[in-house]
């Protein structure tokens, strides 16, 4: 195809889908470097559900770029997820306030909406840090302005905006400790990252990437990193998220955010024009609460245990490396002392595989809603669990026949 020269709201409307699309692919690789400011493995499913939130609403909207950069900044806003993904609403918001004004964005749109996007990211972080996704999207904005200052073409703005970003991303470890122990780079930057992948498959016919191996991070950090207040930003050992929206007039958000500074961190607060999308980690829910209820109507209240969290995927990084393969997950199972019942289990996803077997599952085998094992790759894995019986977990009502013909072809 021919290279957009600008982009006008059916391009804009498609780079979202391919967005979320490649978000989607890249959940997991996402998820596996996140280690900063919580080490809870969920950045990459919160932007990607960002993005589901904002896709949904462009679906509904008019084909004009001020609606549809209307239904961008409230889709993101309302769906946010998460640290990372109210960020993430308050970069795609940027993006749109500049974007609402046009017919269609040229190179110098491109550039000016990045450092909109780049300054309202960092306007929604009581505390940045640099090294952080806020960093990688200010290299972006950088990067897009010289060339579209250099009167380069769109397609050209573009990637030098994804290189500029890029270099910056691999220099994440260099700007933040806890990368650097951990010997990743930034989950959310790395997010952001396909952004523009995303645009140069709109503008320019270009592939969406494929995920790409990364290194687990020290286990070491994932298991015992949760920060000291002052310390790498602030980022404390803070037992709990506590997110909700809140109506309340602009004027009053300052004041809500010098509260909050004093019961908590990780403090992010998005929006405008009375709504906004409020995330803290902190010690004490009820004060995180009060704050809100002296300004405004807090609602869709949501309260997340982030040490169970934590704990969580530390079982999961303990169980992947553990063992490399099913293979070998296996082989270890059959070499093990016989047990009086030994438990099988169903379940789909790399993830939940290491989560199962570091929680002492005998076998697990590859299945679930749109994909039933086979009756003889079941029954492979009852037969060489280690136990004298061997209970099975389905996990889902369509394998439960599969499930009870085992019962039939074993002696266990």
């Amino acid at each position: 195809m021919e290279p957009l020269e600008r982009l006008g709201p059916e391009h804009l409307r498609s780079a979202m889908a391919s967005y979320r699309d490649t978000l989607r692919a890249h959940r997991d690789e996402i998820n596996r470097l996140n280690v900063y400011p919580v080490p809870d493995g969920d950045t990459g499913t919160n932007m990607a559900l960002t993005l589901e939130s904002v896709v949904d609403a462009v679906d509904d909207a008019a084909d004009d770029m001020g609606a549809l950069c209307t239904a961008i900044a409230r889709g993101s806003l309302m769906g946010a997820r998460g640290n990372s993904g109210v960020i993430l609403s308050q970069i795609l918001r940027g993006l749109s306030d500049v974007f609402r004004e046009l017919d269609s964005a040229g190179p110098q749109d491109l550039a000016r909406a990045l450092r909109a996007a780049s300054e309202a990211a960092d306007a929604a972080v009581s505390k940045p840090v640099e090294g952080t996704i806020l960093t990688v999207v200010r290299a972006a904005a950088e990067g897009a302005e010289e060339a579209g200052g250099q009167g380069k073409a769109l397609v050209d703005v573009v990637e030098r905006a994804r290189s500029t970003a890029a270099d910056c991303l691999d220099r994440t470890p260099e700007m933040l400790a806890v990368l650097a122990e951990a010997g990743v780079v930034d989950a959310g930057g790395l997010g952001f990252l396909l952004f523009h992948d995303a645009l140069l498959h709109v503008a320019a016919g270009r592939p969406l990437p494929d995920p790409e191996p990364q290194p687990e991070p020290s286990g070491v950090v994932v298991a015992d990193h949760n920060g000291d207040k002052g310390k790498e930003g602030g980022v404390a050992d803070l037992r709990y998220e506590v997110m909700f929206f809140l109506d309340a007039p602009d004027d009053s958000v300052p004041a809500f955010r010098q509260a909050w500074g004093k019961v908590g961190d990780s403090i992010v607060v998005a929006g405008g024009d009375g709504l906004w999308n409020c995330h803290i980690h902190t010690d004490d829910i009820g004060a995180a609460i009060e704050a809100a209820l002296e300004r405004g109507r807090p609602r869709d209240i949501r309260v997340t245990d982030l040490q169970e969290q934590v704990e969580e995927e530390r079982w999961v990084r303990q169980g992947m490396s553990g063992g490399d393969s099913e293979e070998e997950s296996a082989e270890e199972s059959g070499s093990s002392d016989i047990v009086p019942t030994a438990v099988v289990v169903v379940g789909g996803g790399e993830g939940l595989h290491a989560l199962f077997r570091s929680l002492g599952a005998h076998g697990v085998v590859a299945g679930g809603q749109s994909m039933n094992p086979s009756t003889a790759e079941l029954l492979a894995a009852v037969e060489a669990a280690p136990g004298n019986a061997v209970v099975v977990l389905p996990n889902n009502k369509n394998i439960v026949a599969v499930a009870e013909q085992v019962d039939a072809l074993t002696e266990k």
